[in-house]
């Protein structure tokens, strides 16, 4: 059995396009498996670095509204996150023996509040069959706990831009100043030791200057545009579900209503879907890039400085 992957900073020389696919069950690993040897040109135009287990479970598969948690419900599921990523790592194991990604567990609301329970927490994960952790980074606080789970030996990605558990729903980077905030993050998150990023609904101009860098961290974009060198991450869930709003940025392989769960989230469809998604994603087909609101001089301006410096 091959170790799972690095993150897509360790493959100098590999042209494919990095991906972190989101989902939360082993079935949905088979079917990737599945959409994966059926298909020689997704073996030679994407790279699967790495499954997470996605908080969003919350959402797809039990209803909720958002990923927020009352307080007397965050043991509870971070005891079923552990679970789940335990039945997605031991399937991928052995669906992906060659070149195995590598398995996020994604930390959910509460799980993360202070050094203490993130450590405890991010340990159940990684006893699981976690490689990595992520969190969302919302404030400050959330900084120093990468710092104290790293220097633990924790594996850390760290989520920037629009985050889900900490509110709010605005494109992030619509201004020159908005940029360089969301650049200063990124630095700070690397100084913790954070070894990957995910960037959520950031502006395509901010999200390429961020990271078309020989020194960028791995990254996986959604809703973020594209970039030359960075990953995407995509969600197993949308490439088959539409959601309940006009969403123009959504998967467009998403052809069914959340009322046909379970029915219409077979193996077969699911691989099919997410297959489609994925040969969408390696032709640069997929995603659109949201208009930007920067002004021609600001993009100039992006273009002209580094991020990781500054």
């Amino acid at each position: 059995m091959s170790e799972p992957l690095a993150p897509a900073r360790g493959h100098q020389g590999d042209s494919r396009r990095p991906i972190k696919l989101n989902l939360y069950r082993d079935y949905e690993v088979e079917a990737v498996a599945q959409a994966m040897a059926g298909s020689p040109v997704l073996e030679m135009g994407v790279r699967l670095d790495c499954l997470m287990v996605s908080d969003s479970y919350l959402m797809t598969h039990l209803g909720r509204d958002s990923t927020r948690l009352a307080r007397g419900e965050q043991a509870l599921f971070l005891e079923i996150m552990a679970g789940l990523v335990k039945e997605v790592s031991h399937r991928a194991r052995q669906l992906f023996p060659a070149e195995t990604p590598y398995i996020v567990g994604d930390m959910p609301d509460g799980s993360v509040a202070n050094g203490e329970i993130a450590v405890r927490s991010a340990d159940q994960m990684r006893r699981a069959g976690a490689d990595v952790v992520k969190l969302e980074v919302h404030s400050e606080a959330v900084v120093a706990t990468i710092e104290r789970l790293t220097r633990e030996g924790f594996r850390v990605m760290a989520h920037l831009g629009y985050t889900p558990q900490g509110g709010g729903g605005a494109r992030v980077g619509g201004s020159l100043d908005g940029a360089h905030a969301l650049f200063a993050s990124a630095r700070q998150v690397r100084d913790a030791g954070a070894e990957s990023i995910v960037l959520e609904k950031l502006d395509e101009f901010v999200h390429r200057a961020l990271v078309d860098r020989p020194q960028a961290l791995p990254s996986y974009a959604i809703f973020s545009g594209k970039s030359e060198t960075g990953g995407q991450s995509l969600n197993i869930w949308d490439s088959v579900f539409k959601p309940s709003f006009r969403a123009r940025y959504f998967p467009p392989t998403a052809m069914e209503t959340v009322d046909a769960f379970p029915t219409a989230y077979s193996v077969a469809a699911i691989a099919a879907h997410v297959g489609a998604l994925l040969t969408l994603t390696a032709a640069g087909e997929f995603p659109l890039s949201p208009p930007t609101l920067l002004s021609v001089e600001d993009v100039v301006a992006l273009a002209s400085c580094d991020p990781w410096a500054e």
